[in-house]
């Protein structure tokens, strides 16, 4: 075990190292950076505008200014500047991609020097916003978006690029939004095409703390397209509803995106569905009252409308369903975890931060609790302090992770760290085990808390018993009586039954 404690702790210290590093490296290239940059102008400002509203551009952020420093704004190809100051106003009269260029000129060490660089902006007389995540193909989008363009009509669609870090659909969505916020400007309807009711998650997790952009929501209605039963996906976006507070929630099918374009409002859209029979629900403020057959979907819309976040909520009604899950695990297959306890809160963590980055931070906490104790065995300590000084170790090795992680633009939320440290608790119980009933059973209760946390993320990651759970929140009062059922079993166990088969046939020869 030596060989491999001094692999394992050369490796913390190479990290270390690395990330020591960083920072001078970063401190290096500031020293370098004392030349005066190559000027290299900027342009802040909306990237499309409607027909007759009026559009400021400002050039304020370019880099490399010196002294004297001029601006030159020109529009397509109109010879005479539209502006000669740091911004450029004008109103737009006709639709169409218009190019603004400004011409910066400034003098550094005593030369002239000028560079230019131009922007698109789109003018439009009516804007869709259309949300969608990586399950619809792209070529799809560029076909409604040409459609769209034939119709007069400007289709922004907002899209999370396939790579990058490994998060999740929702994740990489409520990035998105949160970066381009400014896109759902001017819109006269936002359209979701996602699974489930994914994007309508997403949007709302990305708005809920943005005050003005939720007041613009409200004069907006939304585009629920979905493949599933729009009754329970109806009823899931009471929650949502209930957090942005639109006009309304439109629920229908991918084939009401045409429809929508060629409509001029929402109620010639909402007749043009009746037309052409396409199935549809509305989800506005008349079905989403409180009911008295409702009661727990109420207290979930209160606390989500009171700044309760929904991802919280999410996983608070998660929790009975992984607790039923471990139940019957644990009852009726024989499989052996740590308990309930801290499987439960590993598959939440899991369910947080996405399993493949929980179990790599779970297998580098569990490793270095372990390396830890292994260290101080001969310092013949007190547990207590004992306990204090992994705890210590743990952190500084979470640390490190996030530290490496930024180097990958893996950024996790803020509340992370705290679900970190809770996973922390496997690791004690880890080496409880490992003490009291060797490494061998330690490392198989690790193994199968693992296995059964995944298997219980990768259950309740399951859309359609997300959109159910949050359809129906009642139906998690159904898991107490699972529970109860589970509490009355008498049987063996399935694992028993291979464990015991020599007393079975011995019994069956008799």
């Amino acid at each position: 075990m030596m060989p491999l404690m001094k692999r394992f702790l050369s490796v913390i210290g190479l990290l270390s190292i690395t990330c020591g590093l960083v920072p001078l490296a970063i401190a290096a290239t500031g020293d370098l950076a004392g030349a005066p940059a190559p000027l290299t102008p900027v342009i802040s400002g909306p990237g499309d505008i409607a027909v007759g509203r009026t559009l400021v551009l400002d050039a304020s952020a370019s880099v490399g200014l010196g002294t004297n420093v001029t601006y030159r704004w020109y529009r397509d190809d109109l010879p005479q500047p539209i502006s000669r100051t740091v911004e450029a106003v004008f109103t737009p009269e006709k639709t169409g991609i218009s190019t603004i260029r400004v011409v910066v000129s400034t003098t550094l060490n005593g030369e002239v020097v000028e560079a230019e660089t131009q922007k698109s902006v789109t003018v439009y007389e009516r804007k869709i916003v259309l949300i969608a995540d990586g399950s619809i193909a792209p070529d799809k989008l560029k076909t409604h978006q040409e459609t769209a363009a034939e119709a007069g009509v400007f289709l922004r669609i907002l899209q999370p690029e396939i790579g990058g870090a490994p998060l999740g659909a929702e994740e990489s969505l409520v990035k998105l939004i949160q970066e381009q916020s400014s896109a759902l400007n001017g819109a006269e309807a936002i359209v979701v095409w996602t699974e489930g009711i994914t994007g309508l998650q997403a949007l709302t997790r990305a708005l809920e703390q943005d005050t003005e952009r939720m007041q613009s929501i409200k004069n907006l209605s939304i585009v629920l397209i979905s493949d599933r039963s729009l009754k329970i996906v109806g009823r899931t976006a009471r929650v949502p509803f209930s957090v942005l507070r639109p006009k309304q929630i439109l629920v229908t099918r991918r084939v009401a995106i045409n429809p929508l374009i060629s409509s001029q409002t929402i109620e010639e859209f909402v007749t043009e569905l009746e037309k052409r029979d396409n199935e549809y629900l509305i989800v506005d403020a008349s079905s989403t009252g409180i009911r008295p057959w409702n009661l727990l979907s109420s207290l979930v819309n209160y606390m989500l409308t009171h700044g309760v976040s929904s991802q919280t909520v999410i996983l608070l009604l998660m929790l009975p369903v992984i607790a039923m899950i471990l139940a019957f695990l644990k009852q009726v297959i024989g499989v052996t975890t740590f308990g309930l306890y801290t499987p439960s809160i590993v598959a939440l963590s899991f369910l947080a931060l996405s399993w493949p980055i929980g179990l790599v931070f779970l297998v580098f906490i569990i490793s270095t609790g372990y390396a830890t104790r292994a260290i101080m065995r001969r310092w013949r300590l007190l547990y207590i302090p004992k306990v204090a000084i992994v705890i210590t170790v743990v952190s500084i090795t979470l640390l490190l992770l996030l530290g490496l992680g930024t180097l990958f633009k893996i950024v996790l939320a803020r509340d992370t760290i705290f679900v970190l440290l809770i996973m922390s608790t496997l690791s004690e119980s880890f080496l409880n085990v490992k003490t009291e009933e060797g490494l061998y059973s330690a490392i198989l209760g690790t193994g199968e808390t693992i296995l059964a946390a995944l298997l219980c993320v990768f259950i309740v990651q399951w859309p359609w018993l997300q959109s159910v759970v949050l359809a129906y929140p009642e139906l998690i009062l159904f898991t107490i009586l699972i529970d109860v059922i589970l509490g009355r079993w008498t049987g063996l166990r399935l694992v028993e039954y291979f464990r015991f088969r020599e007393v079975f046939k011995h019994l069956q020869e008799e």
